[in-house]
Formats: structure tokens, C-alpha cells, sequence
């Protein structure tokens, strides 16, 4: 057992909360830093022990339970709004599944006429961004040989 071992378990040997095993013992009794380690946290749970606890203020449980129920209001005001969203979402897909199945042809329809729009939209937007591109690799293309003169220019002072 190491003195790391050892240590982990001082305070809860010291509390009552473990027992001392033969290997803790053994490496108690050859150890002076875990021995003294040992002997302090004894002594503190002697002095801690001797001493009465401290009552709680007069208020303290009201408030706690107080702020319990508000915390556990609020959590389950939360889950009841997303609860209710799902329902809404849910019923909104069932009444639109059932005019879908009814009317397959307006569907239909409505799903080429937003890929028309989407083409188009595309089309225009490829347009647009033909002239863009160019300017911007015109500008990349200054600035390069740009940041490249003054390269040049402090490789030059610098010699």
C-alpha cells in the first residue's frame, strides 16, 4: 500500500466511515507522514465531536423548502411548454399528412412549384455571385503582390 493509498482513506478512517485494514495498518506503523496524517485527522474529528452543533436559524427550513418548490415550479413549467409544443407539432403534422393524402395533387404541385422557385433563386444567386468572385479575386490578387513588395522592400533594408 503507498502513501498515496494511505492518504485517500485518512479521513474516512478518522470518521468512523472505514476501517483500518492490515495493509493500512501495516503501512501506518512504517510510515511517520500518514502515521501523523492519521493522528491530526483523529484530532479533529475529537475536537469537532466535543463541540455541539450549531442549530439552524429559525427560517432555514421554510426558505429551503421555498426555494425547492419554486425551483421544481419552474422545472416543470418547462417540460409542460415543451410538452404542449410537441403536441401542437404533432397535431399540425397529423392534420397535414391527412390534407396531403387527400390531395395528392395539390401536393404535388406545390412541391415542383418550390423547386421552380429554388432554381431559380439558384440561378440568380450564381449570377450574382460570378461578379462577386471576380472582384474578390481581384483583390486577393493585390493585395498579394502588395504584401509581397513590402517583403521585398524590408528584405532589401534590412541587408
Amino acid at each position: 500500500m503507498t502513501c498515496h493509498d494511505v492518504l485517500d482513506l485518512v479521513d474516512a478512517i478518522a470518521g468512523g466511515d472505514a476501517e483500518v485494514t492490515p495493509a493500512v495498518r501495516a503501512h501506518v506503523e512504517t510510515c511517520p507522514r500518514c502515521a501523523a496524517a492519521l493522528a491530526s485527522a483523529r484530532g479533529i474529528e475529537l475536537a469537532l465531536a466535543a463541540r455541539a452543533a450549531p442549530a439552524a436559524p429559525a427560517t432555514f427550513t421554510a426558505a429551503v423548502s421555498a426555494r425547492i418548490r419554486r425551483e421544481r415550479w419552474s422545472a416543470e413549467q418547462q417540460v409542460d411548454r415543451l410538452f404542449n409544443l410537441a403536441i401542437v407539432a404533432a397535431i399540425l403534422l397529423v392534420i397535414g399528412g391527412t390534407l396531403a393524402v387527400v390531395n395528392v395533387g395539390t401536393v404535388i404541385n406545390l412541391a415542383a412549384g418550390a423547386w421552380s422557385l429554388v432554381s431559380l433563386f439558384g440561378a440568380q444567386a450564381a449570377g450574382r455571385a460570378e461578379t462577386v468572385v471576380t472582384t474578390y479575386v481581384a483583390a486577393a490578387g493585390l493585395l498579394v503582390s502588395a504584401l509581397g513588395t513590402w517583403w521585398w522592400a524590408e528584405r532589401r533594408l534590412s541587408m
